[in-house]
């Protein structure tokens, strides 16, 4: 069961299509709402459905949330504008990059634009060395000038970024001071306090993206709180699966931008723990897009994200993303080729079965013409989808094929399980793993659709489907713990680091400091530190992170060089006999504050099931025979085999022939067999 707090608290998932929203109830069960998203406004969707869910309670609660805000303002480039201030002599680092090409047999590249425009670019004359030390001293002057040509450039932020301030960060210091006090109000946003990283080109892109996207969040968690007038806290899912306050989101939403898809996660794993499953991969599908994850027991948490091309130095669970969901559009190209995706249909007007105008064939559409997505139980029967419109999209894009209606429907799914495979073997074969030893959560509105096709594209043998999998994504944000990441850069043999005890305990103690003063002592909460090192061989470029057993308060700090060196061979396939540098430190600290989330084990109906209805497939093996059965008549413990199509409020799950299901704590096992 879910054990309510003495305040409700909401989890909120904002898609492209549908907003979810999920609460504990205090018969021990999720009381759950998903409705059409809002992109004009997303806190309007948010509020309706909190409104819908407490209903005349006037009741203290919370909020937790996952935005795409700051992902689609990158997306659609439509930001601040921002004024960008960095060393002189370096302004051009932006447009420089690391001069990587995007395609790179293209004879003409396109390259991303930066956020800025080279207009609004600022030089200012101060210079530190590689260690920190002062080269130019910044003077009170340049301050005052470098601050009256920003003020002339009527621009909405700032971001600040100077040559080595993770060595010493003083001058950003002194320049950001200036620009905060000034009566313009500027958004100011610091490359050392969004990030320790010491890559300059990384560390300015991130400083600018942050700026850019911050005058538009700070207004878009202004209206969430104006709507949500009754919430006694709002908090936001940042991109590495931990929440923060709003005023941290506000202030940094670089770190939001993978916010949604972080909430998938750390859900799914949380429902694989309940069934006592470590190793996991993650199908997140919903209606515009996938994304999918690898789970070895903990989050993977890297420490570079990039979106549109936009390079940001923050720390972000390892996802993937494709352009392939349940409004995927499917159409030809100018070379008569069915394709599929990356556009969407999205929430309005949505798919062609949606009723609200859509005219193009999406991937949900194919469902419904096939019969694996049945139209008189979509959302619980309470949104009837229309069957002869999805026909009438087919039938359009078939007669451009010049293809039978029934052959392009079963192409669409198997260009989209294509895409969606792509990613799954890029979460998993390309990083060393072998997806066998996993086992596939799909989850999300059409997750259960596709599950198992691509287990048997990838011969897995287990899928996991949730408990309300259509809306796991805001299950995982009631179960997320408060968080926050820290990076430190040394760059120094770690022999060397290691002999001098007393300088490293300096600076894990100064980082751990920093994490109790942000996350604050609450009641009957714990701190969790967890400190990984970022390793590499003397003469390499990047480095390799491995968790250490360290801690500002322990004896003896143990050598990690054993740990690198293996995981160095399992990533590359070979060790040196080079010495070992210790590239920078990174903390991670969480609270234990979170409710305890508990599968409830199902009931079911046995008579129910006994009644249920039987259609007849193509399942892409001829036609079959299948049941039709609604989840909640399972009982826990109980066994069917597939052919079946189960239906619930928030999704459907298809189950090939082939497979059998057990109900375990509420969620699904599905096992194929030998």
């Amino acid at each position: 069961m879910i054990r309510p707090t003495e305040a409700s608290r909401f989890g909120v998932d904002t898609g492209g299509t549908f907003t979810d929203v999920v609460m504990p109830g205090g018969d021990g069960r999720l009381r759950v709402y998903k409705l059409l998203s809002t992109p004009a406004d997303p806190s309007e969707a948010i509020g309706d459905g909190v409104d819908a869910l407490l209903g005349s309670d006037e009741l203290p609660y919370e909020v937790v949330h996952g935005t795409t805000v700051a992902t689609n303002a990158l997306l659609e480039r439509r930001g601040a504008r921002v004024a960008f201030v960095i060393t002189a002599g370096f302004e051009d680092v932006l447009w420089l990059g690391r001069q990587a090409r995007p395609e790179l047999y293209a004879l003409h590249v396109k390259m991303p634009e930066p956020v800025v425009a080279r207009a609004d670019v600022v030089g200012v004359r101060e210079r530190l060395s590689a260690l920190g030390e002062m080269i130019e001293v910044l003077s009170e002057t340049e301050i005052a000038r470098v601050v009256a040509e920003v003020e002339a450039l009527d621009v909405d932020a700032v971001a600040i970024c100077t040559l080595h301030a993770w060595a010493n960060p003083a001058h950003e210091a002194r320049l950001a001071r200036a620009f905060r006090q000034h009566s313009a109000g500027w958004h100011v946003s610091v490359s050392h306090e969004i990030s320790g990283a010491f890559r300059e080109f990384e560390r300015a892109s991130t400083a600018s993206v942050n700026a850019y996207v911050g005058p538009l969040m700070a207004r878009y968690l202004r209206r969430l709180q104006g709507r949500l007038k009754g919430a006694r806290g709002v908090e936001v899912l940042l991109s590495h699966g931990g929440r923060a306050e709003v005023a941290f989101a506000a202030e940094q939403p670089v770190h939001t931008v993978l916010s949604g898809p972080a909430g998938g996660v750390v859900g799914a794993l949380q429902a694989a723990r309940e069934v006592g499953l470590e190793k996991i991969i993650t199908l997140d599908m919903g209606g515009t897009s996938t994304d999918v994850s690898l789970v070895d027991g903990e989050l993977e948490v890297r420490e570079d994200a990039e979106i549109d091309g936009l390079s940001m130095v923050v720390p972000v669970i390892d996802i993937v993303t494709v352009g392939a969901g349940g409004g995927s559009i499917a159409y030809r190209d100018a070379g008569g080729a069915l394709r599929v995706g990356p556009r969407s249909a999205g929430a309005s007007p949505g798919p062609a079965c949606y009723g609200r105008g859509g005219q193009e064939l999406t991937v949900t559409d194919a469902h419904l013409a096939l019969g694996t997505l049945r139209s008189g139980r979509f959302l619980g029967g309470e949104m009837t989808l229309d069957a002869p419109a999805a026909l009438r999209a087919l039938g359009r894009l078939a007669d451009a094929l010049e293809t039978p209606a029934e052959e392009v429907a079963r192409g669409v799914l198997a260009i989209a399980d294509a895409a969606m495979a792509r990613a799954l073997k890029v979460v998993s074969l390309e990083r060393g793993r072998d997806p066998r030893d996993f086992t596939l959560v799909g989850f999300g509105g059409a997750g259960g659709l596709h599950a198992c096709r691509l287990a048997e594209a990838l011969s897995m043998r287990r899928v996991l489907i949730p408990q309300n999998p259509g809306l796991l994504s805001a299950r995982g944000m009631l179960g997320a713990r408060r968080r926050r990441y820290y990076r430190r850069t040394v760059l120094r043999p770690l022999t060397e680091v290691l002999a001098e005890d007393g300088s490293l305990r300096e600076l894990l103690r100064e980082s751990e400091l920093s994490a109790v003063d942000a996350l604050g002592a609450e009641s009957g909460a714990e701190l969790e530190l967890r400190w990984e090192v970022g390793l590499r061989y003397q003469g390499q470029s990047f480095e390799v992170v491995v968790p250490v057993d360290w801690s500002a308060e322990l004896e003896g700090l143990r050598d990690p060089s054993e740990r690198f060196e293996a995981e160095h061979e399992r990533l590359y396939g070979y060790r040196a006999a080079r010495e070992v540098e210790l590239v920078g430190l990174r903390l991670s600290a969480s609270l234990s504050d979170a409710p305890a989330l508990d599968a409830l084990a199902p009931e079911g109906d046995a008579r129910a099931l006994a009644d249920a209805e039987e259609v007849m497939l193509d399942m892409g093996k001829g036609a079959v025979a299948a049941r039709v059965i609604e989840r909640a008549w399972l009982a826990e413990g109980q066994r069917i085999k597939g052919p079946v199509i189960l239906t619930e409020y928030s999704a459907t799950t298809v189950v090939l022939p082939g497979w059998e299901v057990v109900v375990s704590r509420g969620h699904l096992i599905l096992e194929r067999e030998s």
